[in-house]
């Protein structure tokens, strides 16, 4: 991404861990946000006071990213907020809200197993579908994946399998929608410690014995 002044971003989760900071680097560099948060309010306003003291424009809205009858109201919102700001269209799409279970395969319950796919997969499927119409040529979309895509670990069969979907949808979107200039890229670190997974990264980052494929 450029250093250019008023580039726009969506970013879902925006207002914790890896996400966060995403948010607040793109506003180091003259972008402006638009992002989602699942229910804290307070991590929410923190990023607003954070950006905003850069002196960039920043817009919180309310989202669960795996409830798919939500995403039009969103779009609306988007629509607006881009409306009111002069252009009507953003530059970039960075989908990075998650959720995680963390069970082997045998006791994911179909329950966890949909909230896993409705917000790693389906949600960014189809908000990108939504939002698609509001993205300028020449857009970027990134979605992040996770380096379980790829190698095991016990306890994360459901996670590993959408991060490997979102991966496939990927190379899709980047064949799909390159004719308008839209790229589309993956971004799979390794395990992060925030507070998303906490301590299980640690975990993660210490063992020797997950088998890669």
């Amino acid at each position: 991404m450029s250093n250019e002044s008023y580039k726009i971003a969506i970013i879902t989760g925006g207002s914790r861990g890896l996400r966060r900071n995403t948010a607040i680097h793109l506003a180091r560099r003259g972008v402006y946000l638009l992002f989602t948060y699942h229910s804290n309010l307070a991590e929410a306003q923190s990023l607003i006071r954070e950006v905003e003291a850069m002196g960039r424009k920043t817009v919180e809205f309310q989202l669960d990213a795996g409830n798919i009858s939500l995403f039009d109201r969103f779009v609306d919102g988007v629509r607006n907020t881009l409306r009111s700001w002069g252009p009507d269209q953003f530059d970039y799409l960075v989908n990075n809200a998650g959720t995680s279970v963390h069970k082997p395969f045998d006791q994911t319950t179909e329950a966890e197993f949909d909230q896993i796919v409705n917000v790693q997969f389906k949600g960014v499927y189809f908000l990108t579908q939504k939002l698609l119409p509001l993205m300028k040529d020449g857009g970027r979309i990134v979605n992040i994946s996770s380096g379980l895509a790829r190698f095991s670990m016990p306890g994360t069969p459901a996670y590993g399998a959408a991060k490997g979907a979102i991966e496939v949808l990927t190379c899709y979107l980047a064949k799909e929608l390159g004719p308008p200039g839209i790229t589309a890229n993956v971004v799979a670190p390794r395990a992060i410690q925030t507070d998303f997974r906490g301590a299980w990264s640690a975990t993660i980052r210490k063992s020797t014995s997950a088998s890669r494929i």
